[in-house]
């Protein structure tokens, strides 16, 4: 068998005979002798793995050389001149770690009587090698480079190994893991390392929660029947998911027949995350395709509006472009939901990992592994219940989305108005805000007026979303509370807020956590201790929203049978704000009104014209904001409490006419009376409803009673928290 030499250059050197598994036998097409750089004791005859005089060092290798490595292709190239590196770790000190500072953060506790001896090289990957089965790209970028260090482990009891023999055994050793063979010729203890940037890429089931948010839109009109939907249902669909950035493969053998295969990636960096939802799209309305799927997850009588849409006339090009629609906000949510569990704190630091037992592997088995180590875990991912044989998922990153821990969000602008589903489906539009992965089925002015323009079908704008999300929302919870928007009155109206960052700072992380705290979902202690964990925290998404059922909703106007006071709403408000500014913020005069009830008082006397002659020093910019917080307290303190006045005099009405329906004109009278008002509010709705501060007036006002929860998804912090609509306490007027 050939060997070849490494050597320090000066006047020591060793020869290595490669072992017959090893990746110089395997894969190399040619050997070259290996010269070290910056090595002082590497090749030292006579030195001990544990003599006291040795430390652990690193040196760079370079074959004398280019070499290129592959089985029927060349899938990689090994330059000339440095390009890997020789070391050896000995353990100092408390707890010692291998891999310590680890970028993966997932560092290898070291016995004190062990060693390890790393042998590695740098490749580029051949620009021209395809994904074909067989090559070593391990999902690598073709062109880039790789990384493949072996770690072997030695140990200083009874006997401790030559430094020399160590070396050479190491060397010959070397293995790149691309097929089972090479997991079998790796040594109990035997650390690979693969690094690079790529794609690793598996196929999964989610299932998908359907969170369901009827909403009425701007054109009420006369009563309807019970809507016809449901909540808690689910919606199953095949995605196909790419994870793309900077990873590692790690494998290790842990006995002589059982192998760890785990896959991180870097601790402080996101992967891009791409999902296509796999299920079949159809022209037709049927009970596999996803809008069958969709029908039958959240209507009360799936069968009756699924009938009702093949009614309807729909063109092909109309149902494609609704199951177009679907799928992207399918794909989108399944996107956040991985990008949430890559990124969530954890034990397990490895996104994907594997144990393997060789000896019981089947060829189908085999072929798994295989498949994974070019990058492609698809067979080991789609069914992690029913696992092939000799092969137990010890770590999987899609788990929770197989398990409803996830959610599909489902906007029915209008489902009010129509009553089922198949009918605002009919009549409107479907599309979905890429930004969330909501999805929105609404009237078609709605719709018109949310939908970018863009040559991409069902587009959301999520700014102007937002805005009519807010408007619909206020509409939908006074006719929640009526008791007269066609809703069972468990289901639920949501209020969201949702915001996508490209460049978080630490103020602006901050200021999204301080809804988090509003919520009771957040310690503020906690909040500081986020905020002050690094100056900036690249992307992030935020997302949040409060529920309310029928009694809360209810009780949003009304306490008893009275309706609420309009300066019960003004401190809801000005609350709102304080849960938003900070002391020491350069806009922290914003806060007097909020804790001087005689200023806010003055504030109303005079309006807006005289308010700046309260803040005298302040700057304009701050004042004007004082001023926009005053516009915007007012106006949704009298939109609510004239509210609550129309619901009033409409359930007193209705306590002693409990039957009146359309036929009595009286009861048509403050039907119409609540809907022209209602009408008016939504169409005067002021921008900053749509934001935080409208999200959590209504949460304050409701007393603090309103489900909520919240998602915040960034590369270095992801948290989330929930808790359920309160149960309402007996009141007394």
């Amino acid at each position: 068998m050939s060997t070849f030499q490494i050597s320090d250059g000066v006047n020591a050197s060793v020869d290595v005979t490669p072992n017959p598994g090893s990746a110089f036998v395997r894969y190399f097409r040619m050997l070259s002798d290996i010269s070290l750089a910056g090595a002082t004791q590497a090749l030292r005859s006579g030195m001990t793995l544990a003599d006291p005089a040795l430390t652990s060092f690193s040196a760079g290798t370079a074959f004398q050389e280019p070499i290129d490595v592959g089985t029927s292709q060349v899938d990689l190239k090994i330059g000339g001149g440095i390009s890997g590196s020789l070391g050896v770790f000995v353990p100092h000190g408390d707890a010692p770690k291998l891999f310590d500072p680890d970028p993966y953060d997932d560092p290898i506790a070291v016995a004190p009587d062990d060693r390890y001896v790393s042998f590695g090289v740098t490749a580029t990957i051949n620009p021209s090698v395809g994904s074909t089965v067989g090559d070593l790209k391990f999902g690598l970028t073709a062109g880039g480079s790789a990384s493949f260090t072996n770690y072997r482990k030695f140990s200083v009891k009874p006997v401790p190994p030559q430094l020399t023999d160590a070396i050479r055994d190491s060397i010959a050793q070397f293995v790149i893991p691309a097929d089972i063979e090479d997991l079998q010729a790796l040594v109990p203890g035997q650390i690979v390392t693969i690094d690079g940037n790529g794609s690793v890429k598996f196929s999964a089931t989610a299932d998908l929660l359907t969170a369901v948010n009827p909403l009425a839109s701007l054109s009420l009109p006369g009563p309807v029947d019970t809507v016809a939907i449901k909540a808690g249902g689910s919606i199953t669909v095949d995605a196909d998911v790419q994870l793309s950035g900077e990873y590692q493969i790690r494998v290790t053998k842990v006995a002589e027949d059982l192998v760890h295969l785990a896959y991180y990636r870097k601790a402080d960096q996101a992967l891009d995350v791409k999902v296509t939802a796999s299920a079949g799209l159809s022209a037709t309305v049927g009970d596999t395709d996803l809008l069958g799927k969709l029908i039958s997850a959240i209507s009360a009588d799936p069968k009756a509006d699924a009938d009702q849409l093949k009614k309807a006339g729909l063109t092909p090009v109309e149902i494609q472009n609704i199951q177009e629609a679907l799928k992207a906000a399918i794909a989108r949510s399944i996107e956040i939901a991985v990008s949430e569990e890559l990124n969530a704190t954890r034990e397990e630091k490895a996104a994907f990992s594997y144990d393997i037992d060789l000896g019981s592997l089947t060829p189908l088995s085999k072929q798994a592994i295989h498949s994974a180590l070019d990058g492609d875990l698809s067979a080991l991912t789609a069914d992690p219940s029913n696992l092939l044989p000799g092969i137990h998922a010890a770590q999987d990153v899609f788990s929770n989305i197989r398990q409803r821990k996830h959610a599909l969000e489902i906007n029915l602008l209008g489902i009010i108005n129509f009553g089922w589903l198949s009918k605002l489906i009919a009549s409107g539009k479907t599309i979905y805000d890429p930004t969330t992965g909501q999805l929105v089925i609404a009237d078609s002015a709605t719709a018109s007026g949310v939908t970018t323009v863009v040559a991409n079908v069902g587009v959301a704008d999520t700014e102007k979303l937002r805005r009519v999300l807010a408007e619909s929302f206020l509409i939908t919870v006074a006719y929640h509370g009526a008791r007269r928007a066609g809703l069972a009155p468990s289901l639920t109206t949501s209020h969201s807020f949702f915001a996508l960052n490209q460049h978080t700072s630490q103020e602006t992380l901050r200021d999204e956590l301080d809804v988090s705290v509003a919520l009771d979902l957040l310690d503020g202690a906690a909040q500081k201790k986020i905020v002050e964990s690094a100056p900036e925290f690249g992307s992030t998404l935020f997302l949040t929203a409060t529920g309310y059922d029928s009694d809360l909703a209810q009780q949003l106007f009304l306490l008893g049978n009275q309706p609420r006071s309009q300066e019960f709403y003004e401190q809801a408000g000005l609350a709102a704000i304080a849960c938003l500014v900070h002391d020491g913020d350069v806009d922290e005069a914003r806060l007097r009104p909020t804790r001087d009830v005689d200023l806010w008082r003055k504030m109303k006397e005079v309006g807006q014209p005289g308010i700046k002659s309260f803040f005298p020093g302040v700057p304009d910019p701050v004042v004007g904001a004082i001023i926009a917080d005053y516009s915007v307290i007012v106006w949704w303190a009298e939109a609510m409490q004239g509210t609550a006045n129309k619901l009033a005099a409409m359930l007193s009405f209705l306590a002693t006419h409990p039957t009146a329906d359309d036929e009595n004109n009286d009861f048509r009278k403050l039907r119409s009376d609540l809907a022209n008002h209602l009408q008016s509010v939504a169409t005067n709705v002021r921008e900053e409803f749509g934001r935080p501060w409208g999200l959590l007036a209504m949460f304050l006002a409701s007393g603090k009673r309103a489900g909520c929860r919240y998602t915040l998804i960034g590369r270095t912090v992801t948290l989330a928290g929930e808790h359920p609509i309160k149960l309402l306490q007996p009141q007394h007027v």
